[in-house]
Order: structure tokens, then sequence, then C-alpha cells
């Protein structure tokens, strides 16, 4: 069956700075499919499949790869860098792809059916003579949600999606489960058509593309064979079939496909079965031409105003910067108005200056239409002189004074004409890669401690070293996901993987990025380097990506800095990359040593995409240069518009250094960084720079001896305004500076992880405490707030302030400074922000019950803990804004200063005065959420409450009341203690179970947490705090952690879960936890900051046999310490991760690491509560250790905080007679406690106490 063709695409098309794209749609699904094969799937608002709207690198949508079984090679059904005999033809509602690969023809047409799914057809014909067999593979990644809602956070997006495969059918299915009851039920089919033979499949993205590979080159196609098999709640989903294809040798061989989206699994179940036969898919296609016709007849729209409407459509989905509006007008744009664009998606803005523009706007409208009309709204807007004259056309119209803020909304800017894409040609990608140069380096593991297969600690415990080394096929041998490093000061920072692959912000990591953030732990992107040898031409990564040499690669992740050390094609490289001690700069450094015997000439390059702001919009990035310095800023990005990005390079004397910006001639179109078309041509860069220039490369060429030893280095940073850009840069102008700025950062992290030291009889514990836990907890959750898998960017109330409360001994400057944070963030009414992003303080304005308690908890901890009453008198401004409406849950607003202030003393009283409400059983109220975020429709209603609720405002009462009688505010000092009361005997009637402590009642009065319930029958956190709080009685405090051991914790595992059995069909409706698949995050898995806090409770209680090796089950390390381990657990061994998932197939796997309060809270109940160090105001040390009986003791080094450089070193053992001594001196035997007096004269004091 052949169908009309209107419009041809050569290779030579593809070369143009946009993809030619159709779309096609039909029954409510459309597709966007580009002459290149790429391309994305949306129905019901929901993309089906991923698209990243990249027209550079162009990589995404449903690909086909074919694999010649004879042979071995392999190619895909759309275009790749090299290929020649490919065409692509655009019909009427049809995308027909045609392609010549070693002697096999493949000829793939594409449409939508009128019945709302994506068809394929698949020709295979042997060009020469021989019969084939070609292996069929498709892939697409599975999305199911709002395209910006799933960018912004992909890995948390992924959560909530499940696979599953019909029994009888070549079909796949995934939907995604809804976080709250107004969310649309969204379903994918995928499927081959009846007749294909022995169909596997797989829905596991880390398994079909492989660690650090990319969606073009997947793993999965290294070797022919089924797939394997994969499907339910796999994390990262995607679907993928595969078959094999007989070819005679002189017939055409036909397969066919189907993508569809539904509401429900019967309605993708039944387009597979209308859709599953190729007869079916031959009459879909005709009849998908034949809908098409009928649309464009019905809009009054020829073939060529058609055909003009769609050749817009890649411009409005990736961007045409040659129809962007002038860079210019774009940064003349100040906030105004809203201008009258309502709805979503792409905006097209005509300036109408004469008739010709009155024109332009009326093809338009009628363009608009048929957009909608095939399932793409896209947004008109007229500026004109005299928007009267326009009043006749009907469409949205402002004046010329609005013309600048339009401008800078522009998806596509038509001045006075209708816009045309941009036929000049791009340079495309090579074809070829430089062959894959080899290299050699010793790594000996038996120097390691707790060495795991791919990495162990170093000798001291200070870096995590990894032994990346080359398998058989010259691939890098990787972790299962990305270890990284987030490096951080108060101006800025990056994180690192342990593949060299970066994201760098400054001032707010999600709000202000300098570069993008990936959170793609399979394809793992970022910041690159590259160093190339001229002569050979070989191309690689010193840092093991993206472009990994067949050579040995070291990497050390340390406190403040990363290193990469490797050996290749006998040069010695040396990479490290760090940040400045006082400024947003990142600093790489990499020495380079010649240990040949000839000249070599080399080439260092450091490239990055810029993005400016929370995403990228590469029309807003205006970059410039003066030398070697690069700048780059965005003024489309709000408080963050005046700074300036910089990036330079810092060359030895006798080195050309070459820039460029543009990041599509440095890359190709359909470029990828493994192999940059710049690189692979050859040459300095061009220089580029300019609006819409949005890449900081660098290109440092330099000659080595044999023997030599020279250095380079590249700046990336961001600074205020230009003024103190040009200062930065000429900061940072030659090595030494930078040698310097990266030597005083880690003199500083050696410091502060040095003020307290342990030495215990359990080594890994030992690891943790002794830096790594302080290190993760200052540098990622208070300074950077974000990591690889969350980037919030934001202070959270009740987050950064336990954070804060483990630096008290360490650094309690910022303990402190965070309590005045948090007060200033609070309104007058007594609530707060639940998170806020600085610099402005936008949040969100929340129902939530815990987060105000933490102030008075929290900073009465301090003030006992220093003696630093007068945190409670320091005078802090109120904030005003808007309150909740009726049924309004949250909203994200701008606060302002109230014009009235208080003592913290007065804002922590507020927030227990605001928290005193009760409902039915006498129970704090849970509004829309307690501690756990994701119970928010729990108390919605106003009439659910929290059990764990009252144990925790029963603790905050007892922290605060001892400073509300010290100020004798008489009235407050009764009513907290009566209420504090009237908790302690509700929760031991309403709140006990029976054999433990419930956790919530719904509005509807259901019970959460009962034996008695469906689902989530027991919950950590309840008898945790039960204890914690002092409320429960000592046989029922003994009950509730039986039943808390016995149920929740899995010690074949490693793990305690937070609640048993996870939420997943209860009538009854906690929130969006209940989205979450079975056994990941808070629904079933082990949530770590609970855990930690049930071993607080189990050493509260007395059991000390339990309470450290629990402690111990916890630590990362165990979960890393063996080959078998890492494969299970994926993560890092050498951070805390925030959760560990609980439900098969995942039991024991790391969840999201680095960004989680469990740093700090694992640093204090180590050394709080199981080896019961503290400071009593102070004034003293007091000791009460909660350790097993097979422990003879443990050693504690302590620096006070003081700058005074006095130092405590404490030696606790076991004896028959209990006793303490400081110096030598017995010291008296207390009634409360072992107490060491402090002194502050900066010597060093011995302190052994026998128990």
């Amino acid at each position: 069956m052949e169908l009309a063709v209107s419009t041809r695409f050569t290779t030579a098309d593809l070369a143009r700075p946009v993809s030619p794209m159709l779309l096609l749609g039909g029954g409510g699904l459309t597709a966007a499919l580009s002459a290149a094969g790429t391309g994305v799937v949306t129905s019901g608002g929901s993309d089906l499949t991923r698209w990243r709207a990249d027209r550079v690198e162009d990589a995404d949508g449903l690909a086909l790869f074919l694999r010649d079984l004879d042979t071995g090679h392999v190619w895909t059904a759309g275009w790749r860098p090299g290929d020649e005999a490919y065409e692509a033809r655009f019909g009427v509602g049809t995308v027909e792809i045609v392609r010549q690969d070693a002697g096999v023809e493949t000829r793939l047409c594409l449409a939508v059916a009128p019945e709302g799914a994506l068809v394929g057809r698949l020709q295979l014909r042997s060009l020469d003579g021989r019969a084939r067999r070609i292996e069929v593979t498709t892939l697409a990644e599975v999305v199911l949600h709002d395209r910006s809602a799933d960018a912004s956070h992909p890995a948390f997006s992924k959560l909530f999606v499940q696979t599953e495969r019909l029994d009888d059918r070549p079909v796949l299915l995934a939907k995604r489960r809804p976080r709250t009851p107004e969310d649309p039920s969204v379903w994918l089919g995928h499927w081959l058509d009846d007749a294909a033979a022995a169909v596997s499949w797989e829905t596991d993205r880390l398994r079909c593309v492989g660690r650090g590979r990319r969606r073009t080159d997947p793993a999965m196609m290294d070797a022919s064979g089924d797939l394997g098999g994969t499907v339910g709640a796999v994390l990262d989903p995607v679907v993928a079939l595969r078959t094999v294809v007989a070819v005679s040798a002189e017939g055409v061989a036909t397969r066919a496909f189907g993508l569809a989206g539904g509401a429900s699994r019967e309605a993708v179940s039944a387009h597979a079965g209308a859709l599953g036969d190729l007869g079916a898919v031959d009459l879909a296609l005709r009849a998908a031409s034949d809908a098409e016709q009928a649309r464009r007849d019905c809009l009054g729209l020829d073939d060529a105003a058609a055909d003009a409407a769609q050749s817009l459509i890649g411009p409005l989905l990736m961007g045409d910067p040659s129809l962007w509006a002038p860079a210019a007008l774009r940064a003349a744009a100040t906030d105004g108005d809203a201008l009258p664009i309502d709805g979503a998606g792409p905006l097209v803005v005509v300036r109408v200056r004469t008739e010709a523009g009155v024109g332009a706007v009326r093809h338009l409208a009628a363009w608009q239409r048929y957009w909608a009309d095939l399932g793409l709204p896209v947004r008109l807007l007229a500026v004109a002189d005299d928007p009267d004259a326009l009043a006749e056309e009907g469409g949205p119209v402002v004046g010329a004074d609005r013309e600048a803020q339009a401008a800078r909304l522009a998806d596509v800017w038509a001045d006075d004409a209708l816009p045309v894409a941009s036929a000049k040609p791009a340079m495309l990608a090579e074809g070829t890669r430089p062959a894959v140069p080899t290299g050699d380096l010793a790594l000996d593991d038996a120097d390691l401690r707790e060495f795991n297969g791919t990495g162990g600690f170093s000798a001291d415990g200070t870096e995590y070293v990894m032994h990346l080394r080359p398998g058989t096929d010259g691939r890098l041998s990787l972790p299962p996901l990305p270890w990284a490093n987030v490096i951080a000061n108060e101006h800025g920072g990056f994180l690192v993987t342990e593949r060299g692959a970066a994201s760098t912000w400054s001032a707010n990591s999600r709000e202000n990025r300098v570069t993008p953030w990936g959170n793609d732990p399979v394809e793992d992107p970022g910041e690159a380097l590259h160093l190339q040898d001229l002569d050979a031409g070989t191309l690689w990564s010193p840092t093991g990506g993206p472009t990994p040499a067949a050579a040995p690669v070291e990497v050390r992740h340390g406190f403040g800095y990363s290193t990469w050390r490797t050996v290749v094609e006998g040069i010695a490289q040396h990479t490290t990359m760090s940040i400045a001690p006082d400024a947003s700069a990142k600093l790489t450094v990499l020495r380079l040593t010649n240990v040949g015997d000839t000249p070599r000439r080399l080439a260092v390059t450091a490239s990055a995409q810029l993005t400016l702001g929370p995403r990228e919009t590469p029309r807003d990035v205006v970059t410039a240069r003066v030398g070697e310095v690069l700048t780059a800023r965005n003024t489309a990005r709000g408080e963050f518009s005046d700074r300036v990005a910089v990036a330079r390079a810092v060359a030895p004397e006798g080195a050309e250094v070459s820039l460029t910006a543009d990041r599509a001639a440095f890359l190709g179109r359909f470029g990828t960084p493994e192999a940059p078309r710049a690189l692979v041509a050859g040459g300095a860069l061009d220089g580029a720079v300019g609006p819409g220039l949005d890449a900081a490369v660098h290109r440092v060429a330099l000659t080595l001896a044999p023997g030599e030893t020279q250095e380079v280095a590249f700046v990336l940073g961001e600074a205020a305004d230009p003024t103190e850009a040009d200062a930065l840069a000429a900061r940072f102008a030659h090595l030494g500076a930078v040698a310097d700025a990266i030597a005083e950062t880690r003199a500083f992290w050696t410091e502060t992880t040095g003020a307290l030291q342990i030495q215990t009889p359990d080594p890994a514990l030992d690891l943790m405490v002794n830096g790594w836990l302080l290190y993760q907890n200052l540098s990622c959750r208070l300074w950077g707030r974000t990591a690889f898998y969350q980037s919030g960017g934001a202070y959270g109330y009740r987050d950064q302030l336990q954070d804060t409360s483990a630096l008290v001994y360490a650094r309690p400057d910022l303990t402190r400074a965070q309590i005045l944070r948090n007060a200033a963030h609070q309104f007058e009414e007594g609530d707060v922000l639940h998170w806020w992003h600085p610099p402005l303080s936008k949040g969100i304005r929340t129902r939530f019950a815990d987060d105000l308690l933490w102030l008075p908890l929290l900073a009465s901890a301090y003030a006992e803990t220093t003696g630093d009453d007068g945190v409670f008198d320091e005078e802090v401004r109120f904030l005003t804004a808007p309150l909740l409406e009726e049924g309004q849950d949250e909203v994200f607003l701008q606060p302002t200063e109230a014009g009235t202030s208080a003592s913290v003393y007065e804002h922590a009283a507020r927030t227990i005065d605001r928290s005193l409400a009760v409902g039915v059983h006498g129970l704090p109220l849970m509004g829309t959420g307690d501690w756990n975020d994701g119970m928010n429709r729990v108390g919605r209603e106003g009439r659910g409450e929290s059990v764990w609720m009252g144990f925790f405002l029963a603790s905050a009462l007892d922290a605060f009341l001892p400073h509300v009688e010290a100020r004798g505010d008489a009235d407050r000092a009764a009513r907290y203690r009566q209420h504090r009361a009237h908790l302690q005997s509700a929760l031991n009637a309403d709140g006990w179970d029976g054999d433990w402590y419930r956790r919530a009642f719904y509005d509807n009065g259901a019970v959460m947490g009962s034996a008695e319930s469906d689902e989530c029958q027991i919950d950590a956190l309840a008898q945790a705090w039960a204890v914690l709080s002092g409320v429960a009685p000592a046989d029922r405090a003994a009950q509730a952690l039986d039943a808390m051991e016995a149920r929740l914790v899995d010690e074949d595992a490693g793990i305690l879960r937070l609640l048993a059995p996870a939420f997943d069909v209860t009538p009854n409706d906690p929130g969006y936890i209940k989205g979450y698949v079975p056994g990941v995050r808070e629904n079933g898995g082990q949530y770590t900051h609970a855990a930690l806090w049930a071993v607080r409770a189990l050493a509260e209680a007395g059991r000390c046999e339990r309470a450290a090796p629990l402690l111990g089950m916890l630590s990362p390390v165990r979960h890393g310490d063996s080959p078998e381990a890492v494969a299970v657990y994926k993560t890092e061994p050498y951070v805390i991760a925030a959760d560990v998932y609980g439900v098969a197939p995942h039991v024991g796997r790391g969840g999201w690491t680095w960004y989680t309060g469990s740093a700090g809270w694992m640093l204090r109940v180590a050394v709080e509560s199981v080896l019961g160090f503290g400071l009593d105001r102070g004034e003293a040390i007091t000791l009460a250790p909660c350790i097993p009986a097979d422990w003879p003791g443990f050693a504690i080094r302590y620096r006070l905080p003081d700058g005074s450089g006095t130092v405590y070193t404490i030696t606790v053992q076991r004896g028959e007679t209990p006793g303490l001594t400081l110096d030598g001196a017995t010291l008296p035997v207390p009634h409360t406690g072992w107490r060491v007096p402090l002194v502050r004269d900066g010597a060093v004091h011995e302190v052994q106490l026998t128990i």
C-alpha cells in the first residue's frame, strides 16, 4: 500500500538547526515525529514517552534498533550520524522513513490511527539476494505525566509508574499510580503484532540502556538474544520489545507495532487487540491519511497551508534561533501586568506593523485551530501600535509598550510576516568516532579499607577511593548507580559523579543552576572534560566519562574535592575538582605528565551547557567574551537577572586557548558529549558567542616534552554583577591562585570534620562519624541543598533546623544562625513557611502540623547544649501574607515583612500556642501532614488526628517549659503543663492499640497504625517517639519497641521499615504516600531518618545490646561491604541514603542519597545515644554510654569549637569499679550521670571513664 508523499528529507535536510517535524493526531492521541525518527507521543495532556526538546542532541522518542544476526551489523530505523542512504517522507498524516544498511532496506511507516494509537509498519527487504534474520528491538522511555512536572524532577516522577506484560500477547502495559484523587488515570500500551515470533521484553531502563551509556547506544544491543523480562515497580520505566524477523532472499518481511495511551488497563489493551495484526495496521495507516485530509478540508486548509503550518512544529517544540525575538528586545523586558495569554503551549507572537502583519495573524489563527485539532495547543498574541485595528481578528492583542515583555516569552517571533523555519545548514555530528585509546595504571585494592570490589576508604578514612577497570569489552566497570560527591560552600557548589559528570549552581541550587541538573542515574549527563592526542587523533576523558579510554581510573571523593588519576597512551593524568572557599567558583585542575620519550601535542577541553536558571532556556542566555574569559547572563531569571556566569581557562605559557559558546557547533547536530563534532574534526574552537549560544567550552592546546609536567585549570562560577564577575575572572587568572584556593578549601574541611573523632570496635561507624556524616550534613544539606536524586534549593523549616542541630559540637554558630533564619520565616499568626527559596523567601504556606514546633524544640536543645540562652532574646521580624482560604491546603507565595518583630522566645511560644488544638480523641490535629509529608490527606478536612504529633508536641513542651518558667511567663507555663498532662492521658488511651501505639486517625475516624488496619498496621515513628517523649509508661514502651523490632526490623535485608504493610489499595486515603509503589521511600521502605529515631529510642530505653548493632546495620558502609552487597544496595557506601527499598524485587536497594536529614541524625544518634556524649550548657561534658556487652570500650577526641584549641581525649573502658578521672584526678560519682567540667585553656585534657 503506497501513501502519498508531500515532502522528502535527506541527510542534508537534517543539517538544519531544527529537525523537520510532522504533527499527527487522532482519537485523543498526538505524536510529533521528526524526519530523524525522533519525537514525542502525548495523550490527555500527559507525555506517554519522554521528550527533552533538545534541538542539538535530538535523541528522544520511540526507537527501533535492528541487528543482522548473521553479520552482527546494528542500525536503527531512524537517522544517526554518518547515515547517507536515508530519506524521510512526510505525507498526509503519515511519516515514512526509508534507509539502506549493509544490503538491507528498512522502510518504516508511522501514523496516528483515528482510534487514538500510534501505529507503525516495519518492512525489511534484502537488497543483495541473501536471506536474513533481523532482530528488531523497540525502546521508549515511559513518562505518563505532565512534561514540565516530569522534567522538574524525573527521579521522583518515575517512582509512581508500574509495568506489566499481558500473559497471552506481546503487549506491555504501564500505569501511573495517582498521587491525589484528582489525578487522572494514565496508562500506556506498547505491542507488536500478534504474528511476531518469540517476543521478549524489558521495562527496566537501567537494564536496557546500561550505566553510563546513551539511549542511542543501549547496552541491550551489545548482544543478541532475549531481553531480561523485568516488569513491575522498575523505578525507571521503559517499554522494550524484541523479536526476530526472517527476511527471504527476494521477498519483503513485515512487522507491525503500536503505542497508545488511555484512562484504563482495558482501554489500552483494547487498542492492542484492535491494532494487533498487520491487516489492521495497514487499514489504520490508510484511515489516518484519510482522516488528516478530512481535517484539512474541514478547516479550509489546502496542502500548501497545512505544510506551512507543519513546518513550524519543530520550532514550536524545540526552538529555532532564527525565530526568536531579537536579544536586545528580550533583554529590555520588565515585569508588568500579565499578558492575555491564558493556557498552556508554545507562544507565537506577531509584531504587527503593516497589513502584512495583519495577514500573518489571520493565517496563524487558522494554523492555531489546525494545531489544536491535532492535539497541540498553541497560544497566539499580536503586538500592534494600534491594538484596536486588530479588534476584528478576535485574538488577544497588546500595544507596542508590551513588545519587549511579549518578546521575552515568545517561542516563535514573527515580525510583520509569517514565520519561516530556518533552512540554514548546521554542522552534523561525525559518523565515525576516534579509536578508543588504551592505558595502564597499577591499582592496589589492598590499600583500601572496607573494599567491596569497586571501592573502599583511604587509610585515614577521609577519602572514598574507587578503582574503575576496563572490562573485556574495553568499557569501564562502573558502580551500579552514580557514586557522587556534593561540594559546596555558602555561595554555591557542584555535584560530580565518579565519571566526572558535574552540575554547578550558584546562590540557589534549584532556581539558579549554572549548568543542568541531570537527575539521570543511567546516562549520567553533565559537564565534561576531554583530552585529545592531536597527532594520533585519539580522544578520551581523563575522568572516565563521558568518553572513557580502555584504561584503569582511580577516583577519590574527599571532603571538598574529588580527584581522578589515570595513564592513557603514555600521558599520566591527575584531575582535581574543588571549589573556592569563599566564592561561587568551581575549580578544575589537570596535571599532565608525558611519561614517554617523544614530544606530545595535546588538547584539553572543558565543556558545559549553560542553564542560568531552574531549567534550560537557550533563547534567554546571552554569552560574551573578553579574551579567554567567557561570560553569560540570563536577564529573564527574576531575582538572579543581574548575575553573571564566568568561565575561563588558565593555561601554561605558550599554550593556545580557544573557546565557543555554540553548543550545536561543538557537539554537532545529533551529536553527543562522547564525541563532540568540534573535537573529532580537530582545530581551535570557533570563538562564537552571542544570544542563544548557551555553552561554555574552552580548549587548551599544548605540547609536552618527554618527562615534562604541565597544568591546565578551568574556572566555572558566577558573581552577583558584572563588576564582581570581572574580579572573579581576574582572581583566578593564574594557576597559583587556583591551587591556593583548593588548598584553603581542603584545610577548612580538615579542620571542621576533625572537631569530634571517635574510635570504637565498629570501624564502619568510625568512618561515618569521623567526617563523612558531618560533611554530608554541612556541604550537601545545609549549603548545597541539592544532590543527584533531589534538588530542592530551598530551606525546609523542619529540615535545615534539624541538620544544624547536629553541628552544635563543631559549628554552633551555624546552629544559632539557622534558629534565627527559621524564626524569620514565621508569620504573625504563628505558622511558618514549609520551605522557602533564598534570596526572596518565596515559599509555601501550608497546614502542616509539625514544622513550626521544631523551633522551640531545637532552640531549647541548642541553649541546653551551649548555655547560650541569649538566642531567645534576639529580635526577629515576622512575615505577613494572605491566610489560606477554606479548602486550600497550601499556596506558593512571596511573603513580605510584617513590620513587627519579637524575640525568638516569642516566636517559639507562638508556635506552641498555635499547636494546642485537638480532635475528638484529644490528640493534635494532623492538618495536611505531620512529619510524613506523604500523609497529606489524613487530616486535610480538619478532623484527622496524629498520634505521633502528640508525642512530638509533648517533647517540644518538655524542652521549652524551663525557658517559659525562667522568663516568668506564668500563664503560658500553666497552660502548657496542663496540655502536656492531657496529651499524656489521650495518647495512652486512644493512642494505644493494645500491643503498640497507633499512628493517626483519618478525617472519617478510621484508625491508621492498628492491628485492625488493612495496611500500615504499625509505624516506627509512633513507637520511637512514644519512648523519646517519655509519654509511654515503661511496660508499654517495652511492648511498643518489641512490636517495632518484630514487625519492622529485617536484619537479613539490613533495613528497618517505616511502616508495614505498605499502602496499596486501602479505601482510606492517606495521601500521596499511597501513590508510591509499595516498598519505595516512605511507603513501606526504610526511611532512614525515622529508623535512626528508632535506634535512639532503643538506647533511651536502655536496650544497649540492640542500639549499636542496629545503628551499624543502618550504616551505608555495611550495605556496601562486598561485591554482592553493592549489587543489591547499588548506591554510595560512604554517605547515608534517605531511604532503602523494602519490597521485592528491590529489597535492600538504596534510594535517594546525600540530600537527607539522616546524616545529621545518624551523627547525633551515634555520638549522643550510643556513645552517650553531650554538653551541658557549655560548662561540662556529659557521658552516658549505651554500648553492647561485647564492646570493651571506645575513645572520643573532642576539640572545643571556641577557637581556644582546647582538646578533650576521652577513653571509656569496662572495669570492675566505675569511676571518672580528669587529667589523672578522680571526679566525684554523680547522681545524674557522669560529668566533666570544661576549661578553655588551649591544652589537651585526658578523661578516663570506667563503666
